[in-house]
């Protein structure tokens, strides 16, 4: 039974170096069967050298074992040496806490089940301290400041909880300080930190699915607006090819009619003419024609509504700044201005928008008209709400992908959203 444990925590203490080691370097393309013969035959090695109770002879041959090991690895002399010294420093720090348990519990010679207990508990801390390490160094850790308050909080009573569930079990099994209890505290302490660390593990999974899903949504949201832009610009190109096709027989048809003073239908061809010019939608709001493309649709809607528009944009013609992340911004916005002012009686009804950009700082500032009601909570008014619920969410996702403020002043008979985006370079 002695060799069985010893061997289980020599397999469970090198596969945390060997993740450790894969959490910041490449593995060199190697047969995963030889990498498993390479791994057992070290844990069986140290296994039985670990046996002979030499602390020296343990310590050098866990020391060529390690550096056996990381040769899987594709690293430099120097961060092979580093890491292994951290791996083997935090193990030695272990020790004096070893110790300390087994003083606490009256180890006596001949107490072996006492001295396994204390291995297996500090192997398992241990384990969780490199895990906890490969993850910050790997930069691969949960983002939880960005979970809600209350998911927050919850994991905080979890893991109080848990400290004080492996507290309470480990006191009880050492006063009854028998076999059998310093084993069934050690599978419990053991099942509760699992326990924990699968629940995290669904929460990360949860966070990437959703934060893959808002990308997805993002994805679409940009091949909508790229769609529309070139759909309008192809509709302005074959207006305008027509408007020339046709140009040349109006002309010889004014010319005939000048030749003979025909002053009449000189004039009203000459009016249907300017008509066919009204026709064409020539206002510019943007020089960047994603944007000028985004509110020209939005707009076209707007002054259906019979809803003033007012622009003072001054941005530059190409930003770094994404097709989608563009439509989210502006289209959610105008869209929530537009609906707004649709409330407003015929007269009062305006959307005003102030853009400006300098120096990698872009500003947009949307005013619009609405009834006197405040909308304290900034939910959405619009009767599809379950759709249109998520559009302030995904504004302020975009504002924070480009590390920026947003701020929502409801005035009573007029609301102002005010975003400021940073480090939006110009595109040559």
């Amino acid at each position: 039974m002695e060799y069985v444990i010893r061997f289980a925590i020599s397999l469970f203490d090198l596969a945390v170096f060997m993740y450790y080691f894969h959490s910041n370097k490449k593995m060199k393309p190697v047969s995963k069967v030889w990498i498993l013969a390479g791994f057992t035959i070290a844990a069986i090695i140290w296994t039985f050298v670990s046996s002979i109770k030499n602390p020296y002879l343990n310590l050098a041959t866990l020391l060529i074992v390690l550096i056996l090991l990381s040769f899987y690895y594709i690293s430099g002399m120097w961060t092979r040496i580093i890491n292994i010294v951290t791996f083997m420093g935090i193990g030695m720090l272990f020790e004096p806490v070893a110790l300390l348990l087994l003083h606490a519990m009256n180890f006596h010679m001949g107490e072996s089940y006492k001295y396994y207990f204390v291995m297996v508990i500090c192997s398992f801390v241990r384990g969780n301290v490199m895990y906890i390490l490969s993850k910050l160094i790997s930069k691969k850790g949960m983002q939880i400041a960005d979970f809600p308050k209350e998911i927050l909080g919850v994991l905080v009573m979890v893991f109080a909880f848990t400290v004080l569930n492996c507290c309470f079990v480990i006191l009880l099994s050492l006063e009854a300080g028998s076999e059998k209890s310093l084993l069934m505290c050690a599978s419990i302490v053991i099942s509760i930190v699992l326990t924990d660390y699968f629940m995290l593990y669904m929460m990360e999974r949860f966070n990437y699915l959703v934060q893959k899903q808002y990308e997805d949504a993002m994805y679409r949201e940009e091949m909508h607006y790229k769609d529309i832009y070139y759909e309008e610009a192809e509709k302005q190109n074959k207006e305008v090819q027509k408007l020339k096709h046709d140009m040349k027989h109006k002309l010889h048809e004014l010319y005939y009619l000048v030749e003979n003073s025909d002053g009449q239908e000189l004039s009203e061809k000459i009016g249907a003419m300017c008509k066919e010019f009204e026709q064409i939608d020539e206002k510019q709001y943007s020089d960047n024609p994603i944007v000028d493309s985004v509110l020209r649709i939005k707009f076209g809607r707007a002054k259906a509504r019979g809803i003033k528009v007012e622009t003072s944009i001054r941005i530059p013609k190409q930003m770094q700044l994404d097709h989608g992340d563009i439509g989210v911004l502006y289209g959610n916005l105008v869209d929530n201005a537009v609906e707004a002012c649709s409330k407003v009686p015929e007269g009062q009804r305006f959307v005003k928008i102030e853009n400006k950009y300098q120096s990698g700082i872009l500003l947009l500032v949307i005013t619009n008209s609405k009834t006197g009601k405040k909308n304290k909570s900034l939910k959405t008014t619009k009767k599809d709400n379950i759709r249109h619920g998520h559009g302030v969410q995904s504004v302020r996702k975009v504002i924070e992908k480009y590390n920026g403020t947003v701020s929502f002043t409801d005035k009573g008979d007029i609301f102002e959203v005010s975003a400021m985006l940073y480090g939006i370079e110009v595109r040559e």
